[in-house]
């Protein structure tokens, strides 16, 4: 597993609760500055001053988002990560600062570390490896991972959480809660929906819980012949510990540079997409962390999957309202559809407000329809990735509903992980054949085999 290296920070931990609201703050009224500078110092520049002075400004203000989100750690991070995926909306220059988010943050104090270890395991990692990596070879949201070779030279990567991590979670959502007030009073962002986001950001934080995930996608995805899951260490793992075997391939931006043909990004397209349908259809739980960090890919067209502190089960009733809307093709005004959609988005004894239904009709129309076309006779024909429309179809329909008040906690990570693939295939380039990988996961004894390498 090849990972950029983390640069290293004299910090003990993340900020105090009131230390990070202030940077919050800082930050936001720092960005916003510099952007109404920029607009009044335009009006004196020709075209070509002004577009290399926006560029500089975008760059400018992604490497203090950049500096202040890794330093805060937890959510904010996490907020940027989520950020970095969306490169229908941030500019070229803000994203390539946002984007070293997904592999790299200031990483502890390699004394700081090392007790965190200690503390946990009650030996210090001399004692229980024959060779520990003090500098972290990656550091991101919640913890840092080092190199570290177990007694009998077998390779491991260990994952150290941060210190105080799951309080500076508990705050930010106590932080975020009185700064939404407007939009929880609207209903544009429902307290249900924060309450799901704060619960499973805080699970990321159990790394027992994140080893049986691991042992989970291990033993699912072994129909996945091309998809690598790492092995958990129990016996050099914690809560606040986790140990894993290595797993070979490169992160997206290096694989990339080396200019893999049509073919190969066309083939892991197609895996990428079968990899997220089989986790919904088959599995029912969803590896819900999407961004570029996470994913390895190779040159034999083999993909191996990291970091599973962000899993989401769906869960039977959820997946079966999911497969009742897959690749309808009736109209989206019937009552049938209708139906599908209440018992899809409404709440528990409420119905879903007319706005948000004519969204999630657009929803369909504008996007499902176009990248999962439901006739038949298009299942032969690839979609092509590389057209960035879909992903402004995308966020403009998620918008509208977000808008018309349709989000619902049940699906909240879902989109998320949507929006990563999208992006991956985006950059990719990739060119899939949708409606052939969702039909075969669908049971639809009309698909065909999978498409070779």
């Amino acid at each position: 597993m090849r990972m950029k290296g983390a640069r290293t920070s004299h910090r003990p931990g993340a900020p105090s609760s009131i230390g990070r609201a202030w940077r919050i703050a800082r930050l936001t009224a720092g960005v916003t500055g510099s952007y109404v500078g920029y607009m009044m110092q335009r009006l004196f520049l020709g075209e070509a001053q002004r577009d290399r002075r926006r560029r500089a400004v975008h760059a400018r203000a992604g490497r203090r988002i950049h500096d202040e989100l890794a330093l805060l750690r937890g959510p904010a991070m996490k907020l940027g990560q989520a950020l970095s995926l969306h490169t229908d909306l941030v500019p070229d220059e803000l994203l390539a600062e946002l984007t070293k988010l997904q592999m790299e943050a200031p990483g502890m104090h390699p004394s700081l570390a090392r007790a965190q270890f200690s503390a946990s395991l009650g030996r210090s990692p001399d004692q229980m490896f024959k060779r520990f990596e003090a500098e972290p070879f990656a550091a991101a949201s919640l913890g840092q991972v080092h190199r570290a070779v177990l007694r009998d030279g077998t390779d491991v990567a260990v994952k150290i959480q941060y210190p105080e991590i799951r309080a500076a979670i508990e705050n930010d959502f106590r932080w975020l809660r009185r700064a939404s007030l407007p939009a929880q009073a609207s209903g544009h962002l429902p307290t249900d929906v924060l309450d799901e986001l704060e619960s499973q950001i805080l699970a990321e934080t159990d790394y027992v819980r994140e080893a049986d995930d691991i042992v989970f996608f291990k033993n699912g995805l072994k129909p996945l012949d091309f998809v690598a899951v790492p092995d958990a260490y129990r016996a050099y793992s914690t809560d606040r510990i986790l140990t894993m075997s290595v797993v070979r391939g490169e992160h997206l931006d290096t694989f990339l540079t080396r200019h893999p043909s049509q073919r190969l990004r066309d083939a892991i397209g197609s895996r990428l997409l079968e990899l997220f349908y089989f986790q919904v259809l088959r599995l029912e739980t969803l590896h819900a962390d999407p961004h570029w960090g996470n994913y390895l890919f190779n040159d034999d067209g083999t993909i191996g999957l990291v970091d599973f502190g962000c899993v989401k089960r769906l869960g039977p009733a959820a997946v079966e309202r999911l497969r009742r809307s897959f690749l309808y093709a009736g109209r989206t005004d019937s009552p049938e559809f209708q139906q599908i959609i209440q018992d899809q988005f409404a709440r528990p004894g409420r119905t879903l407000a007319p706005a948000a239904l004519r969204a999630v009709r657009d929803f369909t129309e504008q996007f499902y329809r176009k990248v999962y076309p439901p006739d038949l006779k298009d299942a032969v024909r690839p979609f092509d990735f590389s057209d960035a429309r879909f992903l402004r179809d995308y966020v403009r329909a998620a918008t509208n509903l977000a808008r018309a008040k349709g989000s619902t906690p049940r699906y909240i990570f879902l989109p998320r992980a949507e929006i990563g693939l999208y992006t991956t295939l985006h950059r990719l380039k990739a060119r899939v054949r949708t409606i052939k990988i969702v039909r075969r996961l669908l049971n639809d004894p009309r698909s065909h085999d999978r498409d070779p390498v």
